[in-house]
């Protein structure tokens, strides 16, 4: 058995108040009850740093989605629910993300893209305890993430981070207007020794 690693309470607050956003209260209220953390009912983790929740409630909330829905019908809610945690980690806590009182309109659109995700992969780092790092290829970005919530769920034959991707998309179109298809290419929960997020530089 996994030893726990501990998030911010921040962390997952944002997560079950996208569940809630997407899925309802009743719905949030039903994926954790069937994930085990029905103390999180009613009482979601204040809004701080402090490191007093864990990867693998994180996980859990991510299984109890796809336990609630059945794996193919889950995507599309995942993505959805990872689109809202890009937004309410915006609201809440965009110093976390580097970017308060950030202006971007005057970038270029691929400067834009780098810009946001490298300041993702840092706050992953250096607040959320999970390292993460941003690799430039020619043409796409490579979002990185050496430990991910994944590692405490069930083994899964096919990458199954989509509420990541969505979280990708969501801060995409944040700094573009634009919709990118953003794919895991590998995933620690299928046997990679990291998650591997890939974000076109152009629409497809």
């Amino acid at each position: 058995m996994l030893p726990d690693r501990p998030i911010p309470n921040a962390t997952l607050r944002v997560l079950l108040d996208s569940i809630e956003e997407v899925m309802g209260q009743s719905g949030a209220h039903a994926v954790l009850q069937a994930s085990n953390l029905e103390k999180y009912i009613n009482n979601y983790p204040p809004k701080t740093l402090d490191m007093e929740t864990t990867f693998a409630e994180y996980g859990a909330a991510q299984q109890g989605i796809e336990d609630f829905y059945g794996k193919r019908g889950a995507r599309a809610i995942m993505l959805r629910i990872g689109r809202a945690t890009f937004q309410f980690a915006l609201r809440d806590q965009p110093a976390i993300l580097g970017l308060s009182g950030v202006i971007l309109k005057a970038l270029p659109e691929k400067t834009r893209m780098k810009f946001i995700l490298g300041q993702m992969a840092k706050a992953l780092t250096e607040q959320v305890n999970q390292p993460a790092y941003l690799r430039d290829e020619p043409d796409a970005f490579y979002f990185i993430m050496d430990e991910c919530p994944c590692r405490w769920r069930p083994k899964h034959d096919k990458p199954c981070g989509f509420v990541a991707a969505g979280t990708f998309m969501e801060a995409m179109a944040w700094a573009t207007g634009k919709l990118y298809r953003v794919e895991e290419v590998a995933c620690i929960c299928s046997g990679a020794a990291s998650g591997v997020f890939r974000i076109p530089k152009t629409e497809e």
